[in-house]
């Protein structure tokens, strides 16, 4: 996997687990792997139109927004499906 690092040095790792930090459901770390992955193929496919993290960080909580997309309901559900088909 492709490391990414934002103007302050923080690996996307680092970035995922502040996130996880913040919120009252703090998962696991397979949760927390899963979203650095995620967000790693995000910012790979972004860097193909010159986006970065530090750009998406004036938008968006990028990080945040993986992370809670790995531990939202839907999800849980979805990865049940599919290991049960």
């Amino acid at each position: 996997m492709y490391e990414y690092t934002d103007r302050r040095d923080r690996s996307l790792a680092d970035r995922v687990n502040a996130a996880a930090e913040r919120r009252p459901d703090r998962g696991t770390e397979q949760d927390k792997a899963a979203a650095t992955a995620l967000l790693a193929d995000i910012l790979q496919a972004a860097a193909k139109h010159g986006i970065t993290l530090d750009t998406f960080d004036w938008v968006a909580d990028l990080p945040g927004n993986c992370y809670a997309a790995v531990v939202s309901p839907p999800r849980a559900q979805a990865a049940q499906w599919a290991t049960a088909s």
